[in-house]
């Protein structure tokens, strides 16, 4: 009974998110939750990541972290699909790119996947949102995969720890693949909401090489 409480709350939760957007979360705007003006004047990422990670904004802007915390703590689903279309609208080139590598096969869309319990406790996994947004904005050279990686134990939330190689240490060994056979020979775009070290993407991204993947590059909104 209270599990379907939960998820008629959530369902609704989402729908009002999606209907009435309230206000601008920079500017406060009415009837949108991110006005262009705002998006327009957002720090974009200048901090090197990691070979093959790319960021699209500076998580150092306080607009950002807010919007990247509105999405994973109060409940704004809607936030995600927003976002993850700006990934695509700045990473064209690189998609185009990947496109043409991929040689006409479909590039595998791969969200970082979460623990249950956050899953259940928050009612969606906010990489997985970000990664409908962006291939929503064109589903016809994407197929999202969210069947492959898994988190198999929980972790200590990587913004908690300060130093790099523990960090590194904290997500090691902490996902599985499974039905590897589907990403074989495959172009792969991982998404996640923000990288620091890039400990998390890496070790998904080292999952997806053993098991074959042909060419794989991870997709943040922030750095």
């Amino acid at each position: 009974m209270e599990k379907a409480i939960y998820n008629i709350k959530s369902l609704i939760n989402s729908l009002l998110s999606l209907l009435f957007p309230s206000k601008c979360l920079g500017c406060e705007k009415r009837g949108i939750i991110l006005c262009e003006s705002c998006i327009d004047n957002f720090k974009l990422a200048e901090r090197p990541t990691e070979e093959r990670i790319l960021s699209l904004y500076d998580y150092r802007d306080p607009i950002v972290k807010k919007a990247i915390w509105q999405l994973k703590y109060y409940h704004s689903p809607y936030l995600g699909r927003v976002l993850g279309k700006l990934i695509y609208d700045s990473f064209l080139e690189e998609i185009n790119s990947l496109q043409m590598f991929s040689a006409g096969s479909p590039i595998l869309v791969v969200p970082v996947p979460i623990s249950h319990s956050k899953n259940k406790k928050r009612g969606y996994n906010q990489s997985e949102v970000i990664a409908k947004g962006f291939i929503s904005a064109n589903p016809n050279i994407f197929k999202i995969k969210k069947d492959i990686i898994y988190k198999k134990m929980n972790t200590i939330p990587q913004a908690r720890i300060e130093n790099r190689l523990k960090r590194l240490k904290n997500v090691k060994d902490s996902f599985i693949i499974k039905n590897s056979e589907a990403i074989k020979n495959k172009t792969v775009i991982v998404i996640d909401d923000v990288t620091t070290t890039g400990g998390t993407l890496l070790e998904i991204m080292k999952l997806l090489k053993k098991s074959g993947a042909k060419k794989i590059v991870g997709f943040t909104i922030a750095h």
